[in-house]
């Protein structure tokens, strides 16, 4: 059943899922739903509202978030002034054409392609493409190494090796061997939650389970992993390119 309220100035579309085995209500914010409300049968549409509007702020909170996630991963048409994620942050592509050699670099608040070509014209969104997610991967090599070197510092836990692979549906994993793996998408994210994928796959070398014990480690560590866990399971679906 899809319904709405509003909230201060925001009138939030919400769908709305009733159950008799259900006893009390539940919020979720679902990166492809929205906004969804989990209710018993049996309660009315008055304590419903009431029980909404006490969680007003979480909710708006919750959906801010989601559409700042959305709007900053989304889909690039990979074309001059599409804004590009790197580590959290939207950054404007622009191409150049200098003599330099060909390459990306971070550039104050803009994501410069240098091609040198002598008809601009011709560099298109498939070559584009190529060399933004070629320094994408670069870049994952890069960070993922230099923050799994210094975690393995803070921790005293020690990878067998690392590697950097193109997964569709795991950021990182650990091998009994001792191998870590680790999405390159992470580099779109922002830094700490790089950095909560990194710890959890290093805990992983002491303890292969995600057991209270396993978490206690990881809280060790990040005290709030919490946080990170939740914006990963609520906007991983957006770093996909």
């Amino acid at each position: 059943m899809d319904a709405q309220i509003q909230i201060g100035e925001r009138t939030l579309p919400y769908r709305l899922k009733r159950s008799s085995r259900r006893r009390t209500v539940a919020i979720s914010i679902h990166p492809e739903q929205g906004l969804v409300v989990y209710s018993p049968s049996r309660l009315s549409h008055k304590w419903l509202e009431e029980v909404l509007q006490q969680k007003a702020g979480w909710i708006l909170s919750k959906t801010q978030e989601a559409e700042d996630a959305k709007a900053l991963i989304a889909t690039p048409r990979w074309e001059p002034g599409e804004s590009l994620p790197y580590q959290g942050i939207a950054y404007p592509l622009r191409v150049s054409h200098d003599p330099a050699p060909t390459g990306v670099r971070l550039e104050e608040n803009e994501m410069v392609l240098n091609v040198p070509f002598e008809f601009p014209h011709l560099v298109g969104p498939e070559r584009i493409r190529t060399e933004i997610l070629g320094w994408y991967r670069e870049q994952a090599r890069k960070v993922l190494h230099n923050r799994v070197n210094c975690f393995q510092e803070l921790t005293g836990l020690h990878a067998r090796v690392v590697r950097i692979k193109d997964q569709k549906r795991r950021w990182g994993s650990c091998s009994a061997d001792g191998a870590l793996n680790f999405n390159w998408r992470l580099v779109l994210a922002p830094p700490d939650i790089l950095d909560y994928v990194v710890v959890h796959e290093l805990c992983h070398l002491r303890m292969l389970n995600h057991s209270s014990a396993f978490w206690r480690l990881v809280g060790d560590v990040l005290p709030d992993y919490r946080k990170r866990k939740s914006w990963l399971r609520q906007n991983g679906i957006f770093l996909s390119l």
